[in-house]
């Protein structure tokens, strides 16, 4: 069974929090998205993984779609997680989750 969870987040640069809201539109999405710089400017992997770890969540896989890092990943209690997060800001543009 899965069941979306509707958020949005803000997760800093420099290991931020990742504080649940309400799921961003479509159209959210692309006016975030729409002043992205180019690669070289992107956050690294890295950093992000280590982010993401640091609050407890096991990365399965990143990858790059549509202009954003989607990352799988497992949290804390075990649910399997899938984020399409801002390429710069990593600010979460939407997130589902797998029971």
């Amino acid at each position: 069974m899965t069941r979306t969870i509707l958020f949005t987040a803000a997760l800093a640069t420099a290991g931020g929090l990742f504080a649940l809201g309400a799921q961003a539109s479509d159209d959210d999405d692309r006016a975030r998205l729409a002043d992205v710089p180019p690669r070289a400017q992107w956050m690294s992997v890295a950093t992000l993984a280590a982010q993401l770890e640091a609050q407890g969540y096991a990365i399965h896989e990143i990858d790059t779609e549509r202009d954003a890092y989607e990352v799988d990943m497992t949290d804390a209690n075990g649910m399997r997680v899938e984020a399409y997060l801002h390429p710069v800001t990593g600010a979460v543009l939407s997130r589902s989750e797998d029971d």
